[in-house]
């Protein structure tokens, strides 16, 4: 069995986005060529479905989440690599929600 070279390790970007933006989650250190499973926490501590991603021969992924459908508050995030077991860390990110944009008149 081939087995991660380096501990996983996740970052998100940016940490803190408004309702309906954007954010990228970017992970290093996972087995080359081998999928691992994103597991997200709502705000209220339930799980949503895993997600299984598919990692580049570097052992790198990036992932771009869209907020639009997500409860405001803050989630956590993990990935567990399949091949080796091996778990990265936990990353924390805030959605707050959108500001309507200003009337001038």
């Amino acid at each position: 069995m081939v087995s991660a070279q380096t501990k996983p390790e996740i970052r998100v970007s940016p940490a803190s986005v408004q309702s309906g933006a954007s954010l990228v989650v970017a992970g290093t250190g996972f087995t080359p060529d081998r999928t691992v499973m994103s597991h997200l926490l709502r705000p209220d501590g339930s799980e949503y479905n895993p997600l299984r991603i598919r990692i580049n021969e570097r052992g790198e992924f990036s992932h771009r989440i869209d907020t639009t459908m997500l409860d405001i508050g803050t989630f956590e995030l993990w990935v567990e690599d399949e091949a080796s077991g091996v778990v990265s860390n936990r990353v924390r990110f805030t959605v707050t929600p959108a500001i309507p944009p200003v009337r001038l008149f």
